[in-house]
């Protein structure tokens, strides 16, 4: 990463203009897993409010936990895939494309996660935390569809390297 520090202690303005650098730095997977641990964060937001109300619910004191887990993995997420690209860029080998796709797979099961657990808890989360739900609906959709992006493109350059072995 051209960032020497870690991407979960970055302010924001700093985070975006790392991602928008022109140098090596962390690119469109970062952004991607950053985006999945926003999305947790509004379904954790969901979740402990509406346990306020419901605090017998085990359902949601779970889902809270897990939510909480999922941002903290999906910000490690964002570290380990910068490096991996970083090293990508620096290296083109097929060691460093197969890393690109292990850090991709990591992300994707943890968006599949958050999924299952926001379908298992939605209707039982409070009226007034609709739009915290909403908004991680739609992190997460975008963190996937960047997520699934960037393995197809690692792993035609994959296909590429392997052929020209």
């Amino acid at each position: 990463m051209g960032n020497s520090s870690s991407i979960a202690q970055m302010r924001v303005g700093e985070l975006v203009a790392t991602i928008g650098d022109k140098g090596l730095s962390a690119g469109a997977g970062a952004a991607g897993a950053v985006t999945l641990a926003l999305a947790a964060a509004c379904a954790a937001k969901a979740a402990a409010i509406s346990l306020k109300h419901q605090p017998g619910n085990e359902a949601l004191r779970r889902s809270l936990g897990t939510c909480e887990r999922i941002g903290r993995f999906a910000l490690a997420g964002a570290d380990r895939d910068a490096e991996a690209f970083a090293t990508f860029i620096r290296e083109n080998t097929l060691g460093a494309v197969v890393e690109l796709l292990r850090e991709g797979d990591r992300l994707i099961r943890l968006i599949d996660i958050l999924s299952e657990v926001l379908d298992k808890v939605a209707t039982q989360v409070e009226a007034e935390m609709a739009g915290d739900v909403v908004a991680a609906r739609a992190l997460m959709d975008a963190s996937r569809k960047i997520q699934l992006t960037n393995s197809a493109e690692a792993r035609a350059e994959q296909a590429r390297l392997k052929s020209s072995s």
